[in-house]
């Protein structure tokens, strides 16, 4: 059993030495999997592929409408301003969630006309 044990961190030495969990930036994995299966829900084909390049590169998929990559990107955009809110420690206000959800929809969000009024989802207010 010592044998094995020793083994086994011996092993985790040279794991650790050669840097092999750096070499993935497990944060923006997991974010880009939580954004691309988020949108999913929504419809949006956009895989986990395509949506790292997208976010990293800029690079566009000719296999996906453009409506489809604007999602992912607005649900990236919210996702990293409210990471920005929770560092900065602030409470949570009706304002915030406003800016929010108008950051969740900026380029997808459409104008809503009733009888009440006017909205627009890509703005989150009234117009």
């Amino acid at each position: 059993m010592d044998g094995s044990r020793g083994q086994l961190l011996k092993l985790l030495q040279q794991h650790e030495a050669l840097g092999i969990s750096n070499q993935i930036d497990f944060e923006k994995f997991y974010l880009y999997t939580i954004i691309t299966h988020s949108t999913a829900i929504e419809g949006s084909t956009v895989t986990e592929v395509e949506a790292q390049l997208l976010f990293d590169e800029g690079i566009t998929s000719s296999k996906r409408t453009i409506v489809e990559q604007m999602m992912n990107l607005d649900l990236k955009a919210a996702y990293e301003y409210g990471r920005k809110w929770i560092e900065k420690q602030e409470p949570i206000t009706v304002d915030w969630l406003i800016t929010l959800a108008s950051k969740v929809m900026a380029r997808t969000g459409s104008e809503y006309n009733v009888n009440g009024g006017s909205f627009s989802a890509a703005k989150g207010r009234n117009l």
